[in-house]
């Protein structure tokens, strides 16, 4: 996303990588208070994707992360070569 979307602000690598942190370390600390397994996702996956969606609101990105399409850049790119 970075590469594609060049943001002004935040790096969405960067926010990514903080957020699936914190979501582990909250999966860990959760673990330790319940003393019960618990799914990793349940907390990895709302992390990464509001930490895309929070960094694309605070770049003005919001609505191309929305609607972001990996085979439109594809086209795009074929379309160039």
């Amino acid at each position: 996303l970075d590469d594609i979307l060049k943001p002004q602000n935040f790096s969405y690598f960067t926010s990514a990588a903080l957020a699936y942190a914190v979501g582990l370390t909250v999966c860990f600390g959760v673990n330790e208070i319940t003393h019960a397994g618990q799914p990793a996702l349940l907390y990895l996956d709302p992390a990464c994707v509001g930490s895309a969606l929070a960094c694309g609101a605070a770049n003005g990105q919001l609505q191309e992360v929305w609607n972001f399409s990996k085979d439109e850049v594809l086209e795009e790119e074929d379309q160039l070569q």
